[in-house]
């Protein structure tokens, strides 16, 4: 199959119904169109940059220089420019259509997917690793990666995910940190048998834990094992954890937002860290 972002446009693309601003809309839409290229859509320069930064490649840059100049990110521009970035203008009407965010700052990106393979996940140095189980919803998988990274946290493991990790919305919750997170994605066997041969201890969380996680000892080499947004960990976590925890909540709400969760979860194991 022809690949359509090989392709260069010496003017302005003006038209919505043009094939390329078509192609970036299902691009966008098609989990199975991202499949079928190995390319995903970024918008936004912040997350461009994260992205290629991280030495991901960028296919194609499409801007909108009316929206840039708006933004105030013309010096972005000139610095994109100088770095050969193959760069394809649309009209403001024809950016909008391929757009998803409101109030885009005129950069939408087109830049190759890459393997989630589990020998790239845990490093000789890695001494903390998440597990996200079933995990659903791409902005809850992207907000993790983004805390995880600011917690300096490395690896994820994705068992038995149904999200699509090139999901526009992972990667602008992620802010683009996506790219600089060692990711591995496997069915549950596959996850549990690795960490085994790691020699990790496997730390899941249960509001009906007796242990608090403020009185829990971790070993240096830790995995934090989080269920599914809908119905938490299953049985298969659950029969092979080293240890359950709790969060200690005073409200009346019995669960927290998964991300949330994560959060807490990596604050209290920074904390220990600095002192």
């Amino acid at each position: 199959m022809q690949n359509p972002f090989f392709k260069t446009m010496a003017d302005i693309i003006l038209s919505l119904s043009n094939s390329r601003v078509k192609e970036l809309v299902k691009l966008r839409e098609s989990a199975k169109r991202r499949r079928e290229l190995g390319h995903f859509v970024i918008e936004g320069y912040p997350d461009l940059k994260c992205i290629y930064k991280r030495g991901r490649e960028v296919v194609e840059i499409f801007f909108c220089w009316e929206l840039i100049k708006k933004a105030g990110l013309e010096k972005e521009f000139s610095e994109l420019e100088d770095l050969d970035f193959l760069l394809t203008e649309l009209s403001k009407d024809a950016f909008s259509k391929a757009s998803y965010r409101k109030g885009s700052d005129g950069f939408l990106s087109i830049a190759h997917t890459w393997p989630l393979l589990f020998e790239n996940t845990i490093q000789e140095n890695s001494q903390i690793c998440i597990v996200l189980d079933e995990i659903e919803k791409p902005g809850n998988l992207g907000a993790i990666i983004r805390t995880a990274e600011a917690f300096g946290v490395n690896s994820i493991l994705l068992s038995d995910s149904s999200v699509d990790f090139f999901n526009p919305n992972v990667v602008r919750s992620s802010r683009g940190l996506m790219a600089g997170i060692n990711i591995g994605m496997g069915t549950k066997e596959e996850v549990y048998a690795f960490l085994e041969e790691k020699n990790f201890m496997l730390v899941g969380t249960s509001g009906a834990s007796q242990n608090s996680y403020w009185e829990q000892e971790f070993n240096k080499k830790t995995a934090f094992i989080f269920g599914s947004e809908k119905d938490g960990l299953g049985n298969f976590w659950l029969d092979r954890l080293t240890c359950q925890i709790k969060i200690p909540m005073k409200g009346n709400a019995d669960s927290l937002n998964l991300h949330a969760s994560a959060a807490c979860i990596l604050a209290e194991y920074n904390r220990r860290e600095f002192i």
